[in-house]
């Protein structure tokens, strides 16, 4: 698994963070998004991660 997040900001000088999340057997997995804030940028890479591990276990693909 590897995580970016990165500080932005809009024209107005408000901040905003883009994340990206490489997931899964050999990081083949990819989910990227943006969040108002750091917690809330975790909180959705946690759940991209609990959404990849439930594919792959439904598939059959071992456990997560």
């Amino acid at each position: 698994m590897k995580i970016e997040i990165n500080n932005h900001f809009t024209p107005d000088g408000k901040e905003f963070y883009y994340w990206i999340l490489y997931d899964g057997p050999d990081g083949i997995e990819e989910a990227r998004g943006f969040a108002v804030d750091l917690v809330e940028a975790m909180a959705k890479i946690l759940e991209w991660r609990e959404r990849i591990a439930r594919d792959y276990c439904e598939e059959g693909n071992g456990p997560a």
